[in-house]
């Protein structure tokens, strides 16, 4: 039971030490990880910031030029004024729009009525079919508008967007748009300083979802309408945020932070890859892992070497306790066992109430026969003697231990004096039928002279009166001529003769 014990307790401190270092790198991960996290969240952020001020400031002066040509075209005489004055008054604002592409004014026909920007555009240019021409003459209301990509007429079918706002007659009625496009080349600029990672990526959608540039650029991904599209719908239904989503555009999962504008029908986005995000986490959690693997190995590994120790020590411990109970010649409990046996066994009787009987067995004449025949004869016939003490005492309480010399002892719990001169007197004859030669006794052969003793005990009676009676007992056998079986209140038991018929 200590044994099953001690190898629980070890088994259970190997778990806990396991559990505490899978539960320490477990959680030393997920920090790491829910840090790893915050910090791309705040990084894509601080782009997102950065960015959308500064397409908001562009995208504000060119709103500033749009009003400004419109506020020119109030004055009735200006397109009686030289061309140099004409265009100061209409496109003096123009000049600070730095994002600009063109500026066109035209009329509620299409056709152009003037222009600015770093190309100058037809006189025959007719914008009546482009989309921001279509949506401001079918709406009164729609204010600034921004267009989907379309490959630009003034600058060699660059894909642009346009940025433009309604013109009105002095009775209110429409009198055509003025409009300032801005090449996706020019937007894609404010991006390329920056680094995303490889599957990083900035996205500019319209407020309806259509997808109006994007960085890296690909010219095949541009102006998809993404308005149906869950992804795009977290970023349409709110100002701004930050959440992960597979993109629909290319499939990537990405960390993606958004920003509405708020002057302008723009939602803008910045999206760090999240494999990339995490690639050099994924690194060391595998090292730390694999070494909290080790560690949890180890432990296992050290539990298995105790437990083998520990178990080598308690057998070496009880072939300790074996041998320094045992008898080296004849392997039956010695002197020392004989006492732990005759206490224990003392006490079940106190307890039970029942008899306890016990036997002193002397070879007769062992001296001579050692001076006769030698000591490694003597010691096969202490042996043999052994055997049969053994060989007559079948219950398993019962115990023959050597008891010192040529002489034994043998334990009989809950025997009663009759029954232990039974067993003493089969032991006697035994030994006499082993014939073993012994010219030094007046028998002729090697015998044995036992004495009995038996007790009830009770609390306060006194251990050693048995052993006292049981010696008294082969003192009484000794003197009767040897080789009989007496108790301490006989001098001959029945059967003991003082010469026995093998030496008649």
């Amino acid at each position: 039971m200590k044994r099953l014990f001690s190898e629980v307790y070890l088994h259970l401190i190997a778990g806990v030490i396991a559990l505490g270092i899978l539960g320490i790198s477990a959680h030393t991960l997920w920090m790491d990880r829910q840090n790893t996290w915050q910090e791309a969240e705040k990084s894509s952020r601080n782009v997102l910031t950065t960015i959308a001020r500064d397409l908001d400031g562009k995208l504000e002066r060119l709103d500033l030029s749009l009003k400004g040509a419109m506020e020119g075209l109030r004055y009735l005489s200006v397109q009686q004024l030289p061309p140099d004055l004409q265009y100061r008054m209409l496109f003096d604002r123009a000049v600070s729009a730095s994002f600009l592409g063109a500026l066109l004014l035209v009329d509620e026909a299409g056709n152009l009525i003037a222009d600015a920007g770093p190309v100058i555009a037809s006189r025959s240019l007719n914008v009546a079919d482009r989309e921001y021409f279509i949506a401001h003459k079918q709406n009164n209301h729609i204010g600034l508008y921004v267009s989907r990509p379309f490959a630009s007429r003034t600058r060699h079918g660059d894909l642009s967007i346009g940025i433009s706002r309604r013109l009105l007659d002095p009775a209110g009625r429409f009198a055509g748009v003025v409009m300032g496009s801005v090449p996706l080349t020019t937007i894609n600029q404010l991006f390329d300083n920056l680094s995303l990672g490889q599957h990083g990526a900035i996205n500019l959608f319209r407020n309806d979802g259509v997808l109006l540039t994007r960085y890296p650029y690909d010219e095949s991904q541009i102006d998809q309408d993404l308005g149906s599209s869950p992804h795009v719908q977290r970023l349409l239904q709110g100002q701004s945020g930050t959440f992960d989503s597979v993109s629909p555009i290319d499939g990537v999962r990405r960390i993606i932070s958004f920003e509405r504008f708020d002057k302008y029908p723009l939602v803008l986005t910045v999206a760090l890859s999240v494999d990339e995000i995490f690639s050099a986490w994924q690194r060391k959690a595998l090292v730390l892992s694999l070494a909290t693997l080790i560690l949890c190995c180890a432990v296992v590994g050290l539990t298995i070497l105790f437990q083998r120790e520990l178990r080598r020590r308690t057998r070496a411990e009880t072939k300790l306790r074996r041998i320094a109970r045992t008898d080296d010649l004849t392997g039956l409990p010695n002197r020392r066992a004989f006492r732990e046996t005759f206490e224990r066994e003392w006490r079940q009787a106190i307890r039970s109430g029942s008899v306890l009987s016990l036997l002193f067995v002397d070879a007769d004449y062992f001296k001579s026969f050692n001076d006769r025949y030698g000591h490694g004869r003597g010691d096969e016939v202490l042996c043999a003697i052994a055997s049969t003490l053994d060989t007559n005492i079948r219950r398993p309480r019962d115990i023959a231990a050597r008891y010192g010399g040529e002489e034994f002892a043998v334990v009989l719990p809950e025997t009663d004096l009759a029954g232990a001169q039974l067993i003493a007197e089969n032991i006697r004859q035994t030994i006499v039928g082993m014939g073993i030669a012994h010219e030094g006794s007046p028998y002729h052969v090697v015998t044995a002279s036992i004495g009995v003793a038996s007790v009830q005990p009770s609390r306060g009676s006194e251990r050693s009166a048995v052993l006292e009676a049981a010696d008294r007992a082969l003192y009484r056998a000794k003197a009767a001529g040897r080789n009989c079986v007496c108790n301490p209140e006989d001098g001959i038991g029945p059967g003991q003769r003082r010469l026995p018929h093998a030496a008649a």
